[in-house]
């Protein structure tokens, strides 16, 4: 007994996930896509041939079982996120609905504590946030049923009481919570923050209240599960709509590329038709502001790609790409989106790359005017 609970590879909770993740491969784990994943663990096996053989039967594991017994070693307390599209296998499903994408949350001491109950978030846009409710509700009758807390007499089980049953009952009974009255729900609106009107105040008694908040900074915001859950929303809902366009860079670091939509921005990039951005997602996020920046030496690489002037002229358009750099990085720092969602900042910054790039003097004055959407 003691022996089979001191094996990882034993334990209920990586059973049962191993068990799903193979019945609907995830798009994320805990917000890594997991190519990236799985190209990571190659690359550790590449590196330290002899790092995975402390688990047993390590040779018959998967790159994803891998890092699932990773994580669950070193954030034992952690919940895991997985992201999951859920194809409907009703061929008479009468709901204009390909794929059913879901955040599915499994606590730490899941499936031993039943007070601590997977549940899901649906990410789908096309389906109407009162009515993805319903079927969150519908995910949350099924979890009581398979935990024997209910009788239900709608609902049927599939194929056992585990993670993959609750997934495939969802999909069951995919029809019945879609039909059901969409629940009304409330939206709630961050409020808007106007830089601009503090900003103007004298130049010489601003600098001074901007250096006495900083040491509100040293405190980090407490991160309850709730943030995170809320933060692992966004970034999952990212992954999904961008799909090849992201990837975890490094701890809280994902690089995305966005394509080039206007004429007025600058040569290289429109030359280039993508640009590749660096987005520091905080712990806290939405708390702690998100951080834009570019990948190391992208602007230097197209000027040596595209540009054929003397060196001298290369260094003054270096320069001049690094300004932009430096513009919007401060510029989506000020400027307030109206939504958390990382795609909704992305989609504005994509479609107005060529006014966040002005000095924040002529952005303010611009956004104080309709910016396309």
């Amino acid at each position: 007994m003691s022996r089979r609970s001191n094996d990882p590879t034993k334990s209920l909770r990586f059973l049962q996930i191993s068990k799903l993740m193979r019945a609907f491969k995830p798009v994320t784990i805990n917000g890594s896509p997991s190519r990236t994943i799985i190209k990571e663990v190659k690359d550790k096996e590449t590196a330290e041939p002899e790092y995975f053989k402390c688990y047993k039967n390590h040779a018959r594991l998967s790159y994803l079982q891998k890092y699932l017994l990773e994580f669950m070693r070193h954030q034992p307390e952690e919940s895991i996120y997985l992201s999951l599209v859920v194809k409907p296998s009703d061929p008479e499903f009468p709901y204009d609905l390909e794929k059913l994408k879901i955040n599915l949350t499994i606590p730490s001491k899941f499936p031993e504590d039943k007070t601590q109950r997977p549940r899901i978030v649906v990410l789908n846009d096309e389906i109407p946030r009162g009515f993805a409710v319903n079927i969150e509700i519908g995910f949350n009758r099924i979890v009581d049923l398979a935990q024997g807390v209910i009788k239900d007499d709608e609902i049927e089980l599939v194929e056992g009481i585990g993670l993959t049953s609750m997934i495939l009952t969802l999909d069951k009974h995919l029809e019945l919570f879609l039909k059901q009255e969409k629940k009304d729900t409330i939206k709630f609106v961050k409020s808007k923050k106007k830089p601009e009107k503090a900003k103007p105040a004298p130049p010489a008694p601003k600098p001074e209240p901007k250096q006495q908040p900083q040491p509100t900074q040293k405190p980090k915001p407490r991160v309850t599960p709730q943030m995170r859950e809320h933060r692992q929303q966004l970034i999952d809902e990212m992954c999904f709509k961008l799909q090849e366009s992201v990837r975890l860079f490094r701890d809280e670091n994902y690089k995305v590329t966005i394509p080039v939509l206007q004429d007025s921005v600058p040569e290289l990039w429109k030359q280039n038709g993508s640009v590749d951005l660096m987005l520091h997602i905080p712990e806290s996020y939405p708390q702690l502001p998100l951080g834009i920046s570019f990948k190391n030496n992208f602007n230097e690489n197209l000027v040596i790609k595209f540009c054929k002037e003397d060196q001298f002229e290369m260094v003054k358009i270096i320069k001049k790409y690094k300004m932009y750099e430096k513009n919007i990085s401060a510029n989506v720092r000020q400027y307030d989106f109206g939504s958390d969602s990382l795609l909704v900042i992305l989609n504005w910054l994509t479609n107005n790359l060529d006014k966040f790039i002005e000095d924040q003097e002529l952005f303010r004055e611009d956004v104080a005017h309709p910016i396309a959407v």
